[in-house]
């Protein structure tokens, strides 16, 4: 089966689309696909839905360009006034939220779709439900999940006719805790209560593991390349960007696509420099110890 990851090392995010205009995302659009990037990540909730609106208007003054793209959206969360209100993954939920992407993105289906976020009342029946009725009816082809740990999957996984191929997780030099819990399985204290390996979980289940904001520090705290907090990774960053005749983006993004074929990096960007800095990235192989020197500029441990 051909995996949603494959030769797709790089997504180019769709999350901020509130000042931009119909051309200048067309104009992204079309530099992406001449750079070799066909993957596009969007969801409902993005710009208050305005993010698939736009992206629809563009599709729909160009429809050529629909067929060179691969278009994954997400649904499960609910916003109201301006705020998250609540997560719905329910059956009537899902295929109501899928038809409504669709409608707003002037699309006939989307290649994937992810459930944004776990909802502590969600069904696995129902769920495969609603994923094998949206494949019949030719509206889905991939499926998937984000933010999700090894618990919720394969909960899921029990009454999945279809398989689960991805989960889109925060992943980045600015945001380690996810591989932090690989090396210090014997120091909780380091990364928290959650020990599932979640890595290596997706990696020997061929799920891809798409890393979201792989460019910030925390939970949307600043950028790792401008925030005082950090400072040795940022002049890490520069050696190794000397090194490798690379960028601090092209480096941050090596260190997500070496840790193997399973791995996708999301760039939030609509600059093609920035674009093609990343792209450039997923091309670079580390050498190890330059790997866990980045690793430990960011102050996590490495007993």
């Amino acid at each position: 089966m051909n995996k949603i990851y494959s030769n797709r090392p790089l997504i180019v995010g769709l999350m901020r689309l509130e000042d931009v205009t119909a051309s200048q995302l067309e104009e992204t659009i079309k530099g992406c696909l001449d750079l070799g990037i066909n993957y596009f990540d969007i969801a409902d909730i993005y710009s208050h839905k305005h993010s698939e609106e736009l992206l629809g208007e563009v599709l729909t003054s160009n429809p050529s360009l629909r067929e060179k793209m691969f278009i994954q959206t997400k649904c499960g969360i609910v916003k109201g006034d301006g705020i998250y209100t609540h997560y719905d993954l329910s059956y009537e939920h899902i295929l109501s939220a899928t038809q409504d992407s669709l409608r707003r993105m002037h699309l006939d289906y989307v290649d994937a779709l992810l459930l944004h976020r776990p909802d502590i009342f969600m069904n696995a029946v129902k769920i495969d439900e609603a994923f094998v009725e949206l494949k019949k009816e030719g509206l889905v082809n991939h499926f998937g999940v984000s933010n999700m740990d090894v618990s919720q999957i394969e909960y899921l996984k029990t009454e999945a006719s279809l398989p689960l191929e991805a989960d889109q997780l925060q992943l980045g030099l600015g945001q380690c805790s996810l591989i932090s819990q690989t090396f210090n399985v014997n120091n909780p204290d380091e990364y928290g209560l959650n020990n599932d390996n979640i890595f290596f979980y997706l990696k020997e289940h061929e799920m891809a593991l798409q890393c979201w904001s792989p460019y910030q520090f925390g939970f949307f705290k600043g950028s790792i390349f401008t925030v005082p907090d950090m400072r040795n990774t940022q002049a890490v960053l520069a050696k190794m960007a000397d090194k490798y005749h690379s960028t601090p983006c092209g480096i941050a993004t090596a260190f997500l696509s070496n840790l193997g074929h399973n791995i996708q990096v999301i760039t939030g960007s609509l600059n093609l420099n920035h674009i093609k800095e990343s792209l450039d990235g997923t091309k670079i192989k580390l050498e190890k110890a330059d790997w866990y020197e980045l690793f430990g500029s960011t102050g996590h441990l490495l007993p």
